[in-house]
């Protein structure tokens, strides 16, 4: 059973990492729900599946994210203007989401990640403005508005291109653009709450493989098929139609949501 556990980290990693590459998100709407079906697997108590899979699942993220903003930076696409007025208000968002996260019960960590699931989904399926880019945001705005997403993302253990990508479109960042900040944006988050979340997890009995809330082996096997998927999955945003790909996307988080939030 172990074995098949660990199959299952490479195939999530392997979807985490196109979904990184291709849509600017971390890859955490895919890993957290695996986690919390596989963490037991892997002889994680129930009390702490939930808060270990976000933990890890962020872990996953920072790797993940940071080979598609690599690659990303190849292509030309990162807009640094919008990196400098996003990543210090998620930053600090992803450490208060990261505490938040170690006080809220299991049960409800699991139904806000399935009720942001199904938000998001909804999301994906709305058309996105177009036009020149809105620049003239103020800055204090921009820095409140990027700690809400900092802190959401922590929370449900997503890299938050999930919100950071609509956010830039609604400020009609052209949307490959905006994929490629939200790669940035989202290893800002990763790094941040994995450090929130290995600090915050000292107070835990020491476990073998653990290191904090982060959980060793799963964390390893995502990471390392997430981390050869992402940079194709950052080259073929040049070529295949974003749109159709959110649709289907969309309809997978749907039927996850539902399962989460019912389980």
């Amino acid at each position: 059973m172990l074995i098949t556990g660990w199959l299952w980290c490479l195939a999530g990693g392997v979807i985490a990492g196109l979904l990184a590459g291709m849509l600017g998100i971390g890859g955490g709407l895919v890993i957290v729900p695996l986690l919390i079906y596989l963490l037991p697997v892997f002889g994680v108590p129930p009390e702490l599946v939930v808060q270990m899979a976000v933990a890890t699942s962020l872990a996953t993220i920072v790797m993940t994210t940071l080979s598609a903003a690599r690659s990303h930076y190849r292509h030309g696409q990162i807009s640094w203007f919008w990196v400098r007025r996003l990543i210090p208000g998620l930053m600090a968002g992803a450490v208060f989401g990261a505490w938040l996260a170690t006080q809220l019960k299991p049960e409800w960590l699991q139904r806000i990640f399935s009720i942001v699931l199904l938000v998001l989904s909804i999301r994906m399926l709305i058309p996105q403005r177009t036009g020149e880019p809105i620049t003239g945001v103020s800055k204090r705005l921009m820095a409140l508005i990027s700690a809400m997403v900092g802190s959401l993302s922590a929370l449900v253990g997503i890299g938050g291109g999930s919100l950071t990508v609509p956010l830039l479109q609604r400020l009609r960042v052209p949307i490959r653009q905006a994929i490629a900040v939200s790669s940035v944006g989202s290893l800002s988050i990763g790094v941040s709450a994995v450090l929130a979340f290995i600090v915050l997890g000292q107070r835990m009995e020491s476990n073998e493989g653990l290191l904090g809330y982060v959980h060793g082996p799963a964390w390893l096997g995502i990471s390392i098929a997430s981390m050869l998927c992402a940079p194709l999955g950052a080259a073929l945003t040049q070529r295949i139609p974003v749109k159709r790909l959110q649709q289907g996307f969309a309809a997978f988080l749907v039927l996850v949501s539902l399962e989460l939030f019912i389980g």
